[in-house]
């Protein structure tokens, strides 16, 4: 069965719909925990963006914190308790919709009482909001678009009636807020599209398992039957006339259970050679049973697998296993490829292994989708662990990842390094020169920073115009050495956007080497401490003790 999901709505369509029910609850489930962990720290920022309110504009701050802590705040821990309510799985798209359009509003409120030009700068607020919607409090896209659009109208009534901004500023924030808008709506868009594609896969993965179960249980009802045949055959020799008409009644059923089974069942001797295969063997592989009998099994096995399989099979013999399991891809007749899965029994004979008896089956969709599922866990960890504008990793791996790191460190006792980054004077390029160039700048020092690294090392971005480096297996006088590397690679880098203008830009590096014992936190406030040291010192420099 294919996947069929509606285009606009993403829901499960067609052949697939009976499983829209099944997704919405499942995704309630796994989305619920890093809905709260978000709602938190969601009205943690709002509350602390207050010090902003009252640096900028002091004679407006009481309206301002009225929004922010008697009206939003509020709104969010009380979204926070109703998650703990039965009845909130019903009601949990809309209602997140409602406290995104509410945070946005409150925001776009805020320009409204904001002076000129204070109110300019409010507007990344409804951005951060935009981010925090699509990506990270499990709001579905046709939810998240609402509440997005939403927010895009509410500024643009309060920008051009209620406290109207001068027309280039307009467009300027239109064109971020539109683009912010619609980037947000993709990326939501194929994190949907992704999660349920990997419920699907799971679901049809889950089919294929119980299908083979089924199947086992079939081979293994079919070996037993087999057994029975022979015991009955042994049971009801007691005299030649009657052994021979036992003998023949227990090879008729025993051909007719052969000829008539769909799956292949063959019979070889104890060196591997086929001495029998049924008519299933014929129809399935396309070859004619002359070219099959007298032929030793691995011939038939794809070619870098044949060594495997004939280990495998001469440790069942040397080991006396009865029975195994085992799957190997098969070259047909027309030279195409399929995978069997097999029981495989020992034949014996006064102690003495004779041959094999098996049944095998087509598993080759099953691996497939099995392959499919996995690569597309891949993608799905790709895109959750990359920064798209840098390409280098985030900040969320960057914690992830040290944590690794030390842990390694404080049982092999290596020395690691971590490198802080700042670009210089950049809110000053962004000024001049506009958030389009600034992204440029980001992007091309992602670049570098990738040049210099050996492939052990890892790069972050770790939020704005900063930086993190780890390096393992590197002391500090190591990592002066590389930090210095990456500015004399910067130095050569010309930013300027226009042709007859020369723009060098630069860092300023804190650089910490891992202390035994030391905490994460510590570590990451030394190098962050450093950093401010060689900025305090002169910038475009490297300051560590």
């Amino acid at each position: 069965m294919n996947m069929k999901l509606h285009p606009l709505t993403l829901k499960f369509s067609g052949e697939s719909s009976h499983l829209e029910a099944l997704f919405l609850s499942h995704y309630y489930k796994v989305s619920l925990p890093q809905l709260r962990r978000f709602l938190v720290l969601g009205a943690l920022l709002y509350a602390l963006f207050g010090i902003l309110d009252a640096l900028l504009m002091p004679a407006h701050k009481h309206a301002i914190w009225f929004i922010r802590f008697i009206i939003v705040g509020p709104v969010l821990f009380g979204t926070l308790w109703a998650s703990f309510s039965k009845s909130f799985e019903r009601f949990m798209q809309p209602f997140m919709t409602g406290v995104l359009v509410m945070a946005g509003g409150g925001i776009v409120w805020m320009t409204a009482i904001a002076p000129t030009p204070v109110n300019y700068d409010y507007y990344a607020g409804i951005i951060l909001v935009f981010m925090w919607g699509y990506a990270f409090v499990c709001v579905r896209f046709m939810w998240a678009t609402l509440a997005g659009w939403m927010q895009v109208i509410l500024y643009e009534a309060v920008a051009v009636w209620i406290n109207p901004v001068p027309l280039d500023i307009l467009i300027s924030n239109n064109f971020f807020f539109i683009s912010a808008n619609v980037l947000g709506m993709l990326a939501c868009y194929f994190i949907e599209y992704y999660t349920r594609r990997d419920y699907f896969l799971s679901k049809q993965l889950e089919n294929e398992q119980e299908k083979t179960t089924k199947i086992n249980r079939e081979l293994e009802k079919q070996m037993a039957d087999y057994q029975i045949v022979n015991r009955e055959l042994q049971h009801e020799i007691t005299g030649h006339k009657r052994a021979e008409e036992a003998l023949r009644e227990s090879e008729e059923r025993y051909r007719a259970l052969v000829e008539n089974a769909d799956d292949i069942v063959f019979l070889t001797d104890h060196n591997g050679f086929f001495t029998f295969v049924n008519a299933s063997t014929i129809r399935i592989t396309g070859y004619k049973e002359e070219d099959v009998i007298g032929k030793h099994f691995t011939i038939f096995i794809r070619p870098d697998m044949r060594e495997d399989a004939a280990g495998f099979f001469g440790l069942q013999i040397k080991n006396r296993i009865r029975n195994t399991y085992s799957e190997y891809p098969v070259i047909k007749k027309d030279g195409s490829e399929i995978w069997l899965g097999q029981n495989t029994q020992l034949i014996t004979e006064d102690g003495k292994v004779i041959g094999f008896q098996a049944v095998s089956r087509d598993v080759t969709e099953r691996r497939r989708l099995e392959k499919e599922l996995k690569e597309s866990e891949e993608r799905y960890r790709e895109l959750s662990i990359i920064d798209d504008l840098t390409q280098l990793y985030n900040s969320r791996h960057f914690y992830s990842q040290l944590h690794m790191e030390l842990d390694r460190t404080e049982r092999r006792e290596y020395p690691v390094t971590l490198l802080l980054l700042d670009i210089d004077d950049f809110k000053v390029f962004n000024d001049t020169y506009g958030h389009i160039e600034g992204d440029r700048v980001l992007r091309r020092l992602g670049q570098v920073i990738k040049r210099c690294l050996r492939k052990e090392d890892s790069a972050y971005r770790y939020g704005g115009e900063e930086f993190t480096v780890i390096l393992p297996m590197t002391a500090k006088e190591e990592g002066a050495v590389t930090a210095e590397r990456i500015r004399e690679e910067l130095r050569k880098e010309n930013f300027s956007p226009l042709p007859d203008r020369d723009i060098r830009i630069t860092v300023s590096i804190g650089l910490a080497e891992y202390e035994k014992n030391e905490n994460i936190k510590s570590f990451i406030d030394r190098a962050d401490h450093f950093m401010y040291r060689s900025k305090k010192n002169g910038k475009d420099r490297i300051y560590f003790e």
